[in-house]
C-alpha cells in the first residue's frame, strides 16, 4: 500500500485532514443554522478519511495533535475546504503516492461545490 511519507510531507498532508475534519465537525453542528453547509460537510469528512487511510499507521495516532492556525476558529466550513487545498497546493505532487491523486481530485471537486453550490 502507498502512503505519504517524507519530511515536510507528512505534515502538511495532517493538516490537510485536520482542516477537513474541522470543516465536517463544523458543519454537522450547524446543519440546522447552515443547512447550505451539510453536503460540504460530507464531503470534506470523506475526503479526510481518504487521507487518513494513506498515513502509516503512527502518523493517524498523531493526528490528534494536529494544531490548526489560530484563524481556522473563525472560518466557515467553505473557508476550512479552500484553506485545505491551499496547504496541500504548498507541497510538490511528485511527492505524494499515486493513490493520493484522488484525494486531490475529490478536493479540488470539493472547493468547487464551495464556490458554485
Amino acid at each position: 500500500m502507498a502512503i505519504v511519507t517524507g519530511p515536510g510531507v507528512v505534515e502538511v498532508w495532517m493538516e490537510v485532514i485536520a482542516l477537513l475534519t474541522e470543516a465536517a465537525d463544523l458543519g454537522s453542528t450547524q446543519v440546522g443554522r447552515r443547512p447550505q453547509y451539510h453536503s460540504l460537510a460530507l464531503g470534506a469528512e470523506l475526503v479526510a478519511g481518504k487521507a487518513v487511510a494513506l498515513l502509516e499507521e503512527g502518523d493517524r495516532a498523531r493526528l490528534d495533535e494536529v494544531a490548526l492556525p489560530a484563524a481556522a476558529a473563525e472560518w466557515s466550513v467553505p473557508e476550512l475546504i479552500v484553506q485545505a487545498e491551499k496547504l496541500l497546493a504548498t507541497i510538490s505532487f511528485d511527492q505524494l503516492p499515486a493513490r493520493a491523486s484522488a484525494v486531490v481530485i475529490d478536493l479540488g471537486d470539493l472547493v468547487g461545490e464551495t464556490r458554485h453550490g
